[in-house]
């Protein structure tokens, strides 16, 4: 008995001495903050990603050294957050990059901030020099909030657009495209508008559809020439040279959304070439295949210390794909989130749209049924992490599977929604249109702004200043929920859904927060431009869908291309019964005569369209 006890002693002390020291990380949320007013301490949040190389160095090297340790522990309150997992966070804070290391005050404002790793000795000293000033009250919190709600700009929509416009263009690099200089991004979101102003403005179609086309050559530079899938970037300079080889899924869901349109407005094979390209790094590498889910993303290093020896990432993303498995897969965060995977059911289903391919659809419609099994709410909105799938520890824990189930977030929401109004128009079921009313009914309960219009980002709003909790709201969101509006309206006839479109967008049109945006507005202009043009609407008018007549008139229209399309099935009533199906194409001023299917019946349609004036 007494050897037993002294083995459990034994066990017990080693255990206790030899556990590393940790820093007390919090997550984000109301208790680490009312902590901080308690203890009159000043809190560090770091803001990252799974993906982010540099937030991975940070881990390893920074946070586990023992005076840093040491430090955060004793004098802040820590937080750690997830920028994918909750946007709002990763919206606030977005301008530092990843990791953003943030010095808070116990109310929530930004006292001091800067980004990107740094080895302990720099660190520790940033620590102390804060600590020095803090004490001596020599920091003062920050002026500029730029999410906090504001008054709406009044100004005409038209004025709006135009001042998105002029930022956006201000950022075009015309010497070697894209959006940005000294930071090559392959942004999706401006080229969809190029698009967009190809078909809607005639003075402007060739040189918007060029901006385009020359911007996605660079994109297909930046890729993965032999596996599939775009890199993130490029960090030597504007010339799209020195890219790094992350592959996060956000971004091959929107290219390919871009490449399959770019084929549908050229006809050029090149293009279905590169959205195959991306097609087949999808289902072969990021696919769930027991769950039909995406993964979020893929790292650059075959190790997050570095890859082995004279294998840098450009040598091994060089190698054919028998070589690379010689030394491995670089690690892939397995984390399922909401708003990715929607956004890849909208880049398949444009790409089914171009190929014509029922696999493609197919690929849409089943990750979209998976999504809404595992991650929508009773209330018909949709968590924002579906699933954590990854074996290894992630450095940045989820929120709990009673905050996912209780925080709604815009961002979220706003992906899900335009992709179900997609599927409704793919797959004429109309349980998705019906699930995107219950979905505006919960956003609206949840995060409407009463007093001045548009959304918050999230009902999750834990930082005090003074007595009244900050809010964060978020141009880009705000953008892509009134697009969904729009398109909504456009397609129901409820106009009273264009309203609070127009109230979204004024709620972030100040000059001081589309001015903080930069580049990041494309989806801002494409609302304003959808607002004061609004879409086609394609109404294909039959007593039963299921004619032969019918199936020809709508997978003929499904394929016909126009951004502005929207697409809908609907029996005699609002419109006239022919005695056979009929398709009548609507602007918001003017229908066009009836039309039935024949071969000749898309150019009897472009002929329509092309005597409309924007």
């Amino acid at each position: 008995m007494a050897s037993r006890v002294f083995i459990l002693f034994f066990i017990l002390h080693f255990s206790v001495f030899s556990q590393k020291p940790q820093i007390n990380w919090n997550a984000w949320g109301e208790a680490p903050f009312k902590k901080a007013r308690t203890e009159h301490k000043p809190v560090f949040l770091d803001v990252g990603t799974e993906w982010c190389t540099a937030c991975n160095f940070m881990e390893e090297e920074t946070y586990s050294d023992s005076s840093v340790i040491r430090i955060l522990n004793e004098h802040f309150i820590t937080i750690k957050a997830d920028a994918e997992a909750q946007p709002d966070v990763g919206a606030r804070f977005l301008q530092w990059g990843w990791p953003a290391l943030i010095f808070l005050d116990s109310s929530g404002k930004q006292l001091w901030a800067f980004q990107g790793n740094r080895n302990p000795q720099k660190f520790k000293a940033i620590l102390e020099d804060f600590l020095q000033k803090y004490k001596n009250a020599e920091i003062k919190p920050e002026e500029e909030d730029y999410y906090s709600p504001e008054p709406k700009d009044n100004s005409p929509i038209a004025q709006l657009n135009d001042k998105g416009r002029k930022q956006l263009n201000s950022y075009y690099d015309t010497l070697y495209g894209g959006w940005g200089f000294d930071l090559k991004i392959p942004l999706y979101q401006p080229v969809e508008y190029g698009f967009w102003l190809y078909k809607t403005e005639k003075k402007q179609a060739d040189r918007e559809l060029k901006k385009a086309l020359v911007s996605l050559g660079h994109y297909a530079k930046i890729s993965d020439r032999i596996g599939g899938g775009v890199y993130f970037g490029c960090t030597s300079g504007r010339n799209w040279k020195g890219a790094q080889p992350e592959k996060r899924s956000e971004y091959q869901g929107g290219v390919l959304n871009n490449y399959a349109e770019a084929f549908l407005a050229t006809r050029d094979k090149k293009w279905m070439d590169e959205a195959q390209l991306i097609k087949k790094y999808l289902l072969s590498s990021m696919l769930a295949k027991d769950d039909s889910l995406f993964y979020n993303s893929q790292e650059e290093y075959l190790t997050a210390a570095g890859n082995p020896p004279g294998m840098p990432p450009e040598k091994y993303f060089a190698l054919p794909l028998s070589e690379r498995k010689k030394y491995g897969v670089p690690p892939i965060d397995k984390t399922l989130y909401t708003e990715i995977n929607f956004r890849i059911v909208k880049g398949f289903l444009k790409l089914y749209q171009a190929s014509q391919n029922p696999e493609d659809l197919s690929v849409a419609v089943t990750t979209a049924k998976k999504i809404v099994n595992k991650a929508s709410m009773p209330g018909g909105w949709f968590k924002t992490v579906i699933e954590n799938k990854n074996t290894a520890q992630r450095i940045r824990n989820l929120p709990t599977d009673s905050a996912r189930k209780n925080v709604m977030y815009l961002k979220t929401q706003a992906h899900a929604a335009l992709a179900m109004l997609q599927l409704y128009q793919f797959t004429n079921d109309t349980l998705w249109l019906e699930m995107c009313h219950k979905l505006h009914k919960a956003v609206l309960a949840e995060l409407y702004d009463e007093e001045n219009g548009g959304f918050f980002s999230t009902n999750l709003m834990p930082v005090i200043s003074g007595v009244k909790k900050t809010q964060t709201k978020v141009l880009v969101e705000n953008a892509l929920y009134a697009r969904f509006l729009i398109e909504l309206s456009d397609l129901t006839g409820d106009e009273k859904l264009l309203k609070i479109a127009e109230g979204c967008i004024r709620s972030v049109g100040s000059d001081k927060v589309l001015q903080n945006e930069e580049r990041l507005i494309g989806d801002f202009t494409l609302a304003t431009d959808k607002l004061l043009k609004q879409d086609l609407v394609f109404t294909i008018v039959t007593t039963d869908p299921g004619l032969e007549e019918s199936k020809k008139l709508i997978a003929q229209m499904q394929a016909y291309y126009h951004p502005a399309k929207l697409l809908k099935v609907e029996k005699p009533g609002h419109y006239p019964d022919m005695g056979r199906p009929t398709l009548f194409v609507c602007s918001k001023s003017v229908c066009s005569q009836p039309l039935y299917y024949s071969e000749n019946t898309p150019k009897e349609v472009s002929s329509f369209i092309n005597k409309l004036a924007w």
